[in-house]
């Protein structure tokens, strides 16, 4: 299955229209109490912020720049304040000024790629020692801001390490999971998803699908127009289905959707209906045969998959292009298979 926790770009764009959206509310609230406590600390740092926020904001919200350049953006406002701050500053640094720096150690380590990260690091350790060394102040200070850029540098590549770990986990899964042909699901991960019906879900139905003829189609055709034909038939049975339920690839000409709760013999007249009109080759149209089975009719898994095979044969050999959701009874297959 996928994670969750991985962003669209959409969703990263909205996730940021509201960092940046939030910050430039919390530094004009604290510029506003910068002027009601009359504080010391000059009221254009955190006004210079709230604006450096607002204009990322615009430029995320007009779509026209990608999120990235608006990182790098509002990394290099932020280093040009803080630097400022620190040439300006007269007196030992404050905890504002020493919060910017820590600030800029971990949006660097973020945003930019580990070498130049590194030089990046580099340079604000060595901003901030120099302004110790002309302003005063312990000592501490420089080891304290260092050792939370060498933290931050840590905690950015152990990131990232998992974070392409994971990627590379979720890729391996999809293609594991995934008809190479047709794009949907494989017999694997479908047979995952009938265990889990069978077990939570027992308004679920089974439709088990056999394209018409289809050796014909590749002994006259070839199989290049075969391989067309099972993609376009994938994709019509994947349309119509839509969100309300499952669709892979069984096997050879073979399809297997899983539903919910839905109306079972609309769900395959409409089948019927879609891949008869969307798909065909040479002027000839494709057609499928469907057997259908309820969860409710079965007590094995097994049993769900041997009835369903029974009636897409009862479906085939009834004269095809057509669905099967009634006959065999299961009593029947087993009876046979006993016999």
């Amino acid at each position: 299955m996928p994670y969750r926790w991985r962003l669209t770009e959409e969703q990263r764009r909205l996730v940021y229209l509201w960092v940046t959206a939030l910050s430039a509310a919390s530094q004009l609230l604290s510029a506003l109490a910068l002027v009601i406590t009359g504080s010391q600390t000059p009221v254009w740092w955190p006004l210079a912020g709230s604006a450096i926020c607002l204009v990322a904001w615009a430029l995320l919200w007009t779509r026209r720049i990608p999120w990235r350049w608006v990182d790098y953006g509002i990394l290099a406002a932020a280093s040009a304040l803080v630097g400022t701050q620190l040439a300006l500053q007269q007196g030992p640094l404050t905890a504002d000024i020493l919060f910017g720096c820590v600030f800029l150690l971990l949006a660097g380590c973020s945003i930019l790629r580990l070498a130049l990260a590194a030089l990046y690091l580099l340079g604000v350790l060595a901003a901030v020692g120099l302004a110790l060394l002309v302003h005063g102040g312990p000592s501490a200070l420089f080891w304290n801001v260092a050792l939370a850029g060498v933290l931050a540098a840590h905690l950015s590549t152990f990131g990232r390490n998992i974070t392409v770990e994971r990627a590379e986990t979720s890729a391996f899964e999809a293609l594991a999971n995934t008809d190479v042909l047709t794009g949907l699901e494989n017999r694997r991960a479908m047979l995952t998803r009938i265990h889990e019906a069978f077990s939570q879900a027992p308004a679920s139905s089974m439709l088990l699908v056999d394209v018409d003829r289809f050796k014909r189609v590749n002994d006259q055709f070839g199989h290049d127009v075969g391989d067309r034909v099972l993609r376009d038939v994938g994709a019509s049975l994947a349309r119509e289905v839509g969100s309300g339920g499952h669709v892979a690839r069984w096997g050879g000409e073979e399809f297997l959707v899983l539903l919910g709760g839905e109306d079972v013999p609309a769900v395959a007249a409409a089948l019927l209906a879609r891949v008869r009109r969307e798909v065909s080759w040479s002027g000839a149209t494709i057609t499928i045969s469907v057997g259908g089975v309820r969860r409710a009719e079965v007590e094995t898994v097994e049993a769900w998959l041997r009835l369903a095979d029974a009636r897409l044969y009862t479906a085939k050999t009834g004269g095809r292009d057509r669905a099967e959701l009634d006959y065999p009874q299961l009593w029947e297959v087993q009876s046979h298979a006993l016999d």
